[in-house]
């Protein structure tokens, strides 16, 4: 570790890309905050709209428990740690047909209207979250390639603030990532500023 001033930064303005799940990931010189749609038509990112700035994407573990065993010989030997599942909840105020479509795979009334249903049906999605600091200029990446999205609740009303329409994914581990050093699957990659500096035109 060294300390690198250009790594820090906030979370100013942002944009969550959907593809299908295990997408690949194209260059990330392409992302940016109004860009509509990203990679090829078949291998193509889209930009999921205006999304809370009250309320922004955030993430969330279960499990992870650690447990410490002995042996005869020697107090505290190893320790192991329980399975972690992950999710990430992302808040829209882009209250249209399309999230709508997304959130409760919805169904378009003849005449005008949607139709959803309240039990939750999985959309297996590759997520890719954009974040620029635009105080400074970095940028930084969040990519889960295999995510099980469903929507988290039913509209939230406001009156001082938009309306919100917030959905929940579980992060699933993905073969188009490597695995980490020790071995295990992985399921999210995390790009710096310097990823974006360096990456392919």
């Amino acid at each position: 570790m060294a300390i690198n001033d250009k790594s820090v930064f906030t979370s100013v303005r942002g944009a969550a890309f959907l593809a299908n799940a295990n997408t690949a990931l194209p260059s990330l010189r392409l992302f940016g905050l109004e860009v509509a749609t990203v990679g090829e038509t078949t291998q193509k990112y889209t930009n999921m709209g205006h999304l809370s700035v009250s309320a922004l994407p955030s993430f969330e573990t279960s499990g992870g428990d650690a447990t410490t065993k002995d042996t005869w010989n020697k107090s505290k030997f190893r320790t192991t740690y329980d399975s972690v599942t992950g999710k990430v909840t992302i808040s829209s105020v882009q209250g249209d047909k399309e999230m709508f479509k997304l959130m409760f795979d919805a169904a378009e009334i003849a005449g005008g209207g949607t139709a959803v249903a309240l039990d939750k049906v999985e959309q297996p999605k590759a997520l890719f979250i954009y974040i620029e600091d635009t105080n400074t200029g970095e940028k930084f990446g969040i990519w889960i390639p295999n995510l099980s999205l469903a929507y988290s609740e039913l509209p939230s009303l406001a009156q001082d603030d938009f309306n919100t329409f917030k959905l929940e994914g579980n992060i699933m581990t993905s073969t188009v990532l490597p695995r980490t050093k020790s071995g295990k699957a992985s399921s999210i990659a995390f790009y710096d500023p310097d990823d974006f500096d360096h990456a392919a035109a």
